[in-house]
């Protein structure tokens, strides 16, 4: 756009030269129409003779009039080009005007972007810790369940030792209180033949 607007510069200052080119050209109809007045004054003097002339005289200034009216067209048409000039320059500063705006804008919003891309990098690697620290704990509970079946298998084989320890206790128990008994017996045994023997 700003290139554009350069070239646009450049038009104008060259339609200026143009304008400039047809006011000088508008000058030299007028200057050519005043000799071709005073050419034909002459010819009337000159009377029969300049008959000839005044015809020159006549065809010159009807070319002078006509190139006058042919640069006032030009420079009516250059008038045109300029004021179209003038009209796409300032839809073009306005365009460029809002592009700078929009640009200022996108740029913001690029930063901004920026910033959330940071943070979630930032919230991806707190994800990446927080997975961690859970599969740690994953693991932890894993090692305690598999602690805590261990101590119960082992609370199951203390138990059952536990209760073959009681069963075989009762069965000392009764084989005691049976030994007693045989002792007993033959205690009374051995006193009965203490009497009779005395």
């Amino acid at each position: 756009m700003n290139a554009v607007l350069d070239l646009l510069t450049a038009l104008n200052a060259t339609s200026r030269r143009i304008e400039k080119i047809t006011d000088n050209l508008a000058l030299v109809s007028v200057q050519t129409n005043m000799l071709a007045v005073s050419g034909a004054v002459e010819a009337t003097r000159a009377g029969e003779a300049g008959r000839g002339f005044a015809t020159v005289a006549g065809d010159i200034r009807k070319l002078s009039r006509d190139a006058a009216s042919n640069a006032e067209r030009a420079k009516d048409s250059v008038r045109v080009v300029q004021d179209q000039i003038v009209s796409v320059r300032r839809d073009l500063d306005q365009i460029v005007g809002a592009s700078e705006s929009e640009i200022a804008r996108n740029r913001a919003l690029i930063d901004r972007f920026g910033i959330v891309a940071a943070d979630l990098d930032a919230v991806q690697a707190m994800n990446v810790a927080i997975a961690a620290g859970a599969e740690d704990i994953f693991r932890s509970v894993r090692e305690i369940r598999n602690g805590t079946s261990q101590i119960a298998d082992a609370a199951e084989l203390a138990s059952s030792a536990s209760r073959e320890a009681a069963a075989a206790a009762r069965q000392q128990a009764q084989a005691s209180e049976e030994l007693a008994a045989a002792i007993e017996e033959i205690a009374s045994i051995a006193a009965t033949l203490v009497t009779r023997s005395t």
